[in-house]
């Protein structure tokens, strides 16, 4: 008998997918693995970019993952505050419509009873309206630390929830920090995240006593007014608030910050020194700790303040203050500004290969 081999398939009611659903399904499926390549790249890989943290949604989906983070954020969210231009006076944030163009930076609690702390490129006069929760203020005082850069409002406001400052030697380059901004015609804030990009960021080569010295470098940041916004660690505590300096984004380092809290609650004055340097650990070309009373265009020692007084001169080199070793990590400016008009302090400095102490009164 001859064999006869089947020539057509049995009829099925199944229709062959259509071009329409392929190109769905390839669509899903490429979402999909987009997805997942964006968890990876947020939860595993490292990213020196700054990152838009969408509070609400994270709360709402319930991301675990993410929940310290979250909860500090939301922690802080009541110390921050937004600096508008006035609009109107009103009591409350449903008054008036602010509209982007009216948002001019940003401003921390610093005391519970209504001082709030922002720097001179966002407050540089009362003609402002504070909007802190769901309340608009208008400033009763206003001072100023002409060394940082600081500005202080003083709202009508009590039981406030003041910010916590970080400890200036448990800063690490590469930590992450996030910071909150006021969100025009919201009672929220936007949360962004990035790192920090150099711990000790020298702006100049020639330095000052009487200057800040140093500050905090950040990685990329993407809001658009980014001016004193409070960067925080993982810890909660305040880093420092956002400066722009020749388009660069930096921090005002939380210590020269806390200075300046100290000397307006006190009515204080910080310490005029008087000494014009060069930072030898931080300045490519030179191997030697310390720093040189040095600067080749003006006189590096102001003979009417205190450091002139004492007899230090150019060309020494300043090694210590009160037994603290002057470095990188530890400036010579920064040591002096942590002491009070009034006090002494010894200064060992090297002056033709001898090394001497000199007493100084600040």
């Amino acid at each position: 008998m001859e064999d006869r081999k089947q020539h057509f398939s049995r009829p099925t009611m199944e229709k062959p997918p259509s071009l329409l659903n392929l190109t769905i399904i390839a669509v899903l499926l490429g979402l999909i693995a987009g997805f997942g390549g964006y968890l990876l790249g947020q939860n595993v890989l490292p990213s020196t970019n700054a990152n838009y943290i969408n509070l609400s949604q994270w709360t709402r989906g319930g991301n675990q993952a993410g929940q310290p983070l979250i909860d500090l954020a939301q922690k802080s969210a009541g110390s921050i505050a937004g600096v508008y231009r006035p609009v109107a006076a009103v009591s409350s944030v449903g008054g008036p419509l602010f509209s982007q163009d009216d948002f001019l930076g940003s401003a921390v609690v610093v005391t519970s009873d209504g001082w709030l702390m922002s720097t001179d490129q966002v407050i540089k006069n009362k003609q402002v309206v504070i909007a802190l929760g769901d309340k608009l203020y208008e400033p009763l005082d206003l001072k100023r630390d002409l060394f940082s850069g600081a500005v202080f409002v003083k709202i009508s406001a009590n039981f406030l929830s003041p910010i916590d400052f970080q400890l200036t030697d448990e800063v690490k380059t590469g930590e992450s920090l996030f910071t909150g901004i006021d969100s025009v015609h919201s009672l929220e804030d936007t949360f962004y995240t990035t790192v920090l990009a150099n711990a000790h960021y020298v702006p100049e080569k020639y330095l000052s006593t009487e200057k800040i010295d140093y500050y905090l470098q950040l990685g990329e940041v993407q809001p658009a007014n980014i001016l004193a916004a409070p960067f925080f660690n993982l810890q909660g505590n305040l880093m420092g608030l956002a400066y722009k300096l020749d388009q660069e984004t930096l921090l005002v380092p939380s210590e020269y910050l806390k200075q300046a809290v100290k000397n307006m609650l006190n009515s204080t004055e910080r310490v005029k020194f008087g000494l014009s340097y060069v930072d030898l650990d931080n300045n490519s070309g030179f191997t030697k700790k310390g720093v040189l009373v040095y600067n080749p265009s003006v006189s590096p020692v102001t003979f009417t303040l205190p450091a002139g007084k004492a007899g230090i001169k150019a060309g020494d080199l300043i090694l210590s203050v009160n037994n603290n070793l002057v470095s990188g990590s530890q400036s010579l400016t920064s040591i002096i500004q942590n002491y009070r008009v009034g006090e002494k302090i010894i200064i060992k400095i090297q002056r033709n290969s001898q090394t001497q102490d000199i007493e100084v009164q600040l």
